[in-house]
């Protein structure tokens, strides 16, 4: 937490999806500066098995880890960050694992997950990724949007193509985010989002996401001064307070195993820039470069008060509405 009191947070970073991961390493992010990180802890790819099994060992890991703990509530995030201590939530990238029933999303909430995209880069029963721009949010996506406002999880469109984002925008009653997804303009990669879906988010009084992965980035930069330019370009366009951060740095990469039977060139095309080691070969902004982006925002004109909405507060006040049922 910085000296005024705010909470600084990164709407979503990703370790490897391996019970046998050892969490210590997030104490880098805790070493940033930052009170709060969301990680991934399984996608559409992954078996619900897997999933169980990750989540198990990380919650209890957090247990045990000094200056790391659990965010089951907003107090818990505040309370962290007043002793200088990293609250940890986790988030499903995918609706998958929900095996095609709504109450499911009780069930993960009570497992700690606290935001969750609605499909990864495919379509899905619930909703299309953004690779198939054509797939709609169906019935049942309709109805886990329903059950996700009522539990307390927070509905991240980013993964998902523009045509079921806008959908889910649309018949949102409370705060959606682009957690991690940058600017379609800025990178025509379409995991990133159109003026569309810019607007759209902010109209649900939700915040867009900055992520330094090189994949997505102005003139594919894994750098604090392009996530400015994204953040300029969102700011030209909406309110300052729809505007965050969400990494998406990989903690050591080369561990991150795919399940049986993935195909990796399916979730990560080789088309849309991937290599063939899917996102092994990209470049990451560290959670390190946090006080560069704020040094960066600061020699752009952004007041301090704007430094700290883009670096927390705003996707705390997301969290504000959408955890608190």
């Amino acid at each position: 937490m910085i000296g005024n009191g705010c909470i600084s947070w990164d709407a979503h970073s990703c370790v490897p999806l391996l019970a046998s991961y050892r969490l210590e390493t997030l104490h880098r992010h805790r070493d940033a500066g930052f009170d709060y990180v969301s990680i991934n802890v399984g996608m559409d790819a992954n078996p619900t098995s897997q999933i169980i099994e990750v989540i198990a060992s990380f919650r209890e890991q957090i247990e045990q880890i000094p200056n790391i703990r659990f965010a089951d509530t907003l107090s818990d995030v505040r309370s962290a960050g007043a002793h200088g201590q990293l609250a940890v939530g986790f988030d499903l990238e995918g609706a998958v694992p929900l095996a095609g029933d709504p109450k499911n999303v009780e069930l993960f909430h009570e497992l700690g997950v606290r935001q969750m995209h609605f499909a990864y880069n495919r379509r899905n029963e619930v909703a299309g990724g953004c690779y198939e721009p054509d797939a709609p949010l169906t019935k049942l996506g309709l109805e886990v949007l329903l059950a996700c406002e009522e539990v307390g999880v927070i509905v991240d469109c980013s993964h998902l193509n523009e045509r079921s984002a806008l959908a889910i925008c649309d018949a949102a009653e409370k705060p959606t985010v682009f957690s991690h997804s940058n600017v379609r303009a800025l990178n025509n990669n379409l995991r990133n989002v159109t003026d569309e879906m810019i607007a759209a988010c902010a109209a649900t009084d939700g915040v867009i996401g900055v992520t330094g992965l090189s994949n997505f980035t102005p003139g594919k930069r894994a750098e604090a001064d392009a996530m400015v330019e994204v953040i300029d370009y969102l700011c030209e366009r909406v309110d300052i307070r729809h505007v965050g951060v969400g990494l998406d740095y990989v903690y050591d990469v080369e561990l991150d195993e795919l399940p049986e039977d993935c195909d990796p060139a399916y979730w990560w095309p080789l088309e849309h820039g991937y290599g063939e080691d899917f996102y092994k070969c990209s470049k990451f902004t560290p959670p390190e470069a946090a006080v560069q982006l704020r040094e960066c925002l600061k020699s752009r004109g952004y007041a301090d008060v704007e430094v700290d909405g883009i670096m927390g507060q705003n996707f705390y006040r997301v969290a504000e509405a959408c955890w608190q049922t």
